[in-house]
């Protein structure tokens, strides 16, 4: 199933959690106005099956209930379901509907669907779907929109074909062509184009227009910059590092070994920028989290030294570039190191050559 494919059936999936397989009203349409509508459950109540066709001020049903339009609140036991438009507030034990424009709060205990343009705040427990959504999303597990401005927060995930504003999901997050502004996840970010910033453990972008992806894995489609390095330095006395991302803004995954003083395996991992500053020279500042094991005691007693001996270190890089693949580096460092609470800082230098690959 393609991403476009997969989007459409996350939000119609969503929508059959409502229980109403509504269809899309044209908010133009002419409807009878009442002040008050009461019932017990559609199509009982005042005006019976005939509520489909109003436009209430106030709408109070104990279990399920149907009207047209709302202007202020429409408020329901169990389900609420308006075939046109809602101004106010339309609230409801398991979910609530809208197929015309929603603008105002929609709550659901379990799930809400919007079938037009809502513009407010989505709430509920489960699930919230809207076709075009200018506000707030909030759920305890999922949220659909194909256009969003606003913010999407979910437990689970939140999905967008295009996305300006925020999105979070607890897992992940999927926006199907234009993410702009802040995307974050605790697993996975998928967005076609980036122009904002992406922070998860693993983010996926066809292309980063503007701005930078924050994460631990960070694959780019197009413009995807990727470096090899061998170094040499006085705290690693060989490493090879990987590099994966832009130029602009790129992961480092560093692993070494220290033989000349300690014997120490050393793994680190970063963030780091590559800026052409002349036609043979680039500028690399890097920062970078290492961790030091010795060598000769990697067993479950002593992998308590990964966490109580690392450092932090800024390096400052100036490449001379050989040709367009290959070129060697000199980086002058600053570091603070953490050693069973003792604290050190220091200078240091590294030496590399470098491949893109």
């Amino acid at each position: 199933m393609n991403k476009k494919k997969y989007c459409i059936f996350l939000i119609l999936l969503l929508c059959c959690f409502t229980g109403i397989l509504a269809q899309k009203t044209n908010d133009t349409v002419v409807s009878k106005k009442f002040p008050v509508h009461f019932s017990p459950i559609y199509p009982l109540g005042i005006h019976g099956q005939e509520s489909k066709k109003y436009t209430y001020n106030f709408s109070l049903t104990l279990i399920a209930g149907m009207v047209r339009s709302v202007n202020g609140a429409h408020i329901s036991g169990l389900y609420s379901q308006a075939t046109g438009y809602v101004n106010g507030l339309q609230f409801a034990g398991l979910g609530g509907n809208s197929a015309g424009n929603l603008k105002g709060i929609q709550i659901g205990g379990v799930t809400n669907a919007n079938h037009l343009k809502m513009r407010g705040i989505q709430i509920s427990g489960f699930a919230n779907a809207a076709t075009e959504a200018d506000g707030v999303q909030i759920s305890g597990f999922v949220n659909a929109a194909r256009n969003v401005k606003g913010i999407q927060i979910a437990g689970v995930g939140s999905g967008a074909e295009n996305m300006t504003g925020i999105q979070i999901g607890g897992i992940s997050t999927l926006t199907q062509r234009k993410m702009t502004g802040l995307q974050i996840s605790g697993t996975y970010n998928r967005a076609d184009t980036l122009r904002g910033v992406s922070i998860s453990v693993v983010s996926f972008s066809d292309t980063i227009e503007k701005g930078f992806s924050l994460s631990l894995v960070n694959i780019v489609k197009k413009g995807s910059y990727r470096e090899l390095e061998l170094s040499f330095a006085d705290y690693a006395n060989v490493a090879l590092s990987y590099k994966m991302g832009t130029q602009k803004f790129y992961t480092i995954y560093t692993t070494g070994i220290s033989f000349i003083e300690d014997k120490l395996w050393i793994n680190g991992i970063g963030f780091g920028n590559r800026t052409a500053i002349g036609n043979r020279f680039d500028f690399q500042p890097e920062l970078l989290v290492h961790s030091f094991l010795p060598t000769n005691s990697i067993n479950l007693k002593n992998i308590k030294d990964v966490f109580e001996t690392f450092e932090t270190r800024l390096k400052l890089g100036f490449v001379y570039c050989i040709n367009k693949k290959m070129g060697l580096s000199f980086a002058p460092s600053i570091y603070v190191k953490s050693d069973n609470n003792n604290i050190t800082r220091g200078l240091g230098a590294n030496l590399g050559l470098k491949i893109k690959i």
